[in-house]
């Protein structure tokens, strides 16, 4: 039972839990590295007198002691195709000036009209009932500058009251 002012340490329980891992992981390569190596599973095929003797494919290891031959890891090669063009020799993405740019382009165009026809009939008042848009667009922009100048008539009255 824990003292009721004393509170559990979360770092200190996740670097117990992170040796204890270790731990068993070095028991385990131990354990694995003691043990012989497993035959191959393909068997060999009959050698005949006059063959000169196989080489080891490019990229292959052979035991000394005839076992099977096991992979060699070569030097990291950086893709060079124009998807992967985007991430540098560490694996981590490169800043894109030009994406960027076109995200931001895309944000302030807004989304592409589902049905373009009915825009067209929108925009030039084809629909009966409905004001066509550039009309709606001046009543916007008409209330917006109203509103606008208000503000400005709003802050030159109190910036005079207040700064006399």
């Amino acid at each position: 039972m824990r003292w009721p002012g004393k509170k559990s340490d979360p770092i200190a329980s996740h670097a117990r839990s992170l040796d204890a891992e270790i731990a068993r992981l070095e028991k385990e390569i131990a354990r694995l590295s003691t043990q012989p190596p497993r035959p191959s599973k393909t068997s060999a095929a009959p050698k005949s007198p006059s063959a000169p003797p196989p080489s080891a494919p490019v990229g292959m290891a052979s035991d000394p002691a005839g076992a099977a031959p096991r992979a060699v890891p070569g030097p990291v090669t950086v893709p060079v195709d124009a998807e992967d063009a985007r991430y540098n020799a560490q694996g981590v993405r490169k800043f894109d000036v030009q994406a960027l740019w076109l995200r931001v382009q895309k944000h302030f165009r807004g989304p592409t009209a589902s049905n373009p026809r009915m825009v067209q009939f929108l925009a030039a008042g084809s629909v009966h009932g409905l004001r066509p848009l550039r009309y709606e667009k001046r009543v916007a922009r008409n209330r917006f500058i109203g509103l606008f100048v208000l503000l400005l008539v709003v802050l030159f009255g109190l910036a005079r009251v207040f700064f006399r």
